[in-house]
């Protein structure tokens, strides 16, 4: 899985993202996505670099991504 990070304050259907901020999954995808990343709105990482905070915490992120939390995570989840 990927996980996108904003570059630079903008707004999308009526949500705003501030420049360091996970967009979650669902909001920006398809061509938008690529052109978004074309334009380096969004920096695009691979999962193994950066965990998704939405996909680690679905139930609260509304996303309906999900991945797991593994042991190493789980002694700083609360």
């Amino acid at each position: 899985m990927k996980t996108y990070i904003v570059h630079g304050h903008h707004e999308i259907s009526g949500v705003q993202l501030h420049h360091g901020d996970e967009a979650p999954p669902s909001l920006i995808d398809g061509e938008l996505r690529d052109w978004w990343i074309d334009h380096h709105w969004l920096i695009e990482y691979d999962s193994s670099e950066r965990r998704s905070l939405h996909r680690l915490f679905p139930q609260f992120s509304g996303s309906s991504e999900s991945e797991p939390i593994d042991s190493e995570l789980k002694q700083f989840a609360i």
